[in-house]
């Protein structure tokens, strides 16, 4: 039970500080666009992707180094078309005023279906390397410092995601607050702004794959400062596995 109210606590943290990616900024943009109802699917997609990744990182991709995998050209480019292609059709997405007796508010013009808009959490943070560059990070990082036996890390991620999924929740309904008293130019640049975002985003990872290919010694330099390899993590939970094997036979010598 302590590693749940462990992974709740450290969840709400990364919530916090680390969750400012191209998701976070499409999930304002939801809120603020379509409104709380039909943004939360948004972050329900989000969370779906994130519990997908974080459990093959600690199942079968445990010891494939992703690392590599995620700096791959046709990896990096596929994710980062997609991308660019959601910023551009964020930028482009289109408000209405309609003039009211009390002011001026603005209409939807063809509101997703709430499918669609999961699916759109879903895919934006799923095909986004960092995502799964963060996720490696934060496994390996947290299995390290906190110690925590094999067969109780799934009860601690669980902790950790549901308390992104609910954090997410919580930044839709506070945006979603803004949706009625905002106005049609307002939802206009913001669109704008996420669009240029997602774009700016799809870039980096572009950039930052090429430069990985084509300098060893930026390749070098990123591969020892960071601790995204899941050479890593495959080393804790070997180590974990050693922990264990070692407290079960003192406890056999002892009896």
């Amino acid at each position: 039970m302590i590693e749940l109210l462990l992974g709740i606590a450290c969840g709400v943290a990364l919530s916090l500080f680390f969750s400012f990616g191209p998701a976070f900024f499409a999930l304002i943009q939801n809120s603020l666009h379509y409104g709380y109802r039909r943004a939360v699917p948004f972050a329900f997609g989000v969370s779906l992707s994130d519990v997908i990744v974080v459990f093959l990182m600690l199942t079968v991709l445990r010891r494939v180094d992703m690392f590599e995998v995620l700096h791959n050209v046709y990896v990096a480019s596929v994710a980062s078309v997609v991308m660019a292609g959601m910023g551009v059709y964020t930028f482009r997405k289109k408000v209405k005023a309609d003039k009211m007796n009390h002011g001026v508010k603005f209409t939807v013009v063809d509101p997703p279906r709430r499918r669609k808009v999961l699916g759109r959490g879903f895919l934006l943070n799923f095909i986004n390397p960092s995502i799964w560059i963060y996720w490696v990070s934060v496994i390996a990082l947290l299995s390290g410092e906190l110690d925590i036996p094999t067969n109780r890390m799934y009860l601690f991620f669980g902790g950790v995601l549901a308390a992104t999924l609910g954090m997410d929740i919580l930044k839709c309904k506070l945006a979603s607050m803004l949706h009625s008293i905002i106005t049609a130019d307002v939802i206009t640049t913001f669109n704008r702004a996420t669009g240029i975002i997602l774009i700016g985003f799809a870039l980096y990872l572009l950039i930052s794959m090429i430069v990985y290919q084509v300098d060893p010694v930026a390749r070098q330099r990123e591969q020892d400062n960071s601790p995204q390899s899941t050479e890593m993590i495959k080393r804790i939970h070997e180590g974990v596995g050693h922990q264990s094997t070692a407290k079960k036979s003192d406890t056999i010598s002892i009896i």
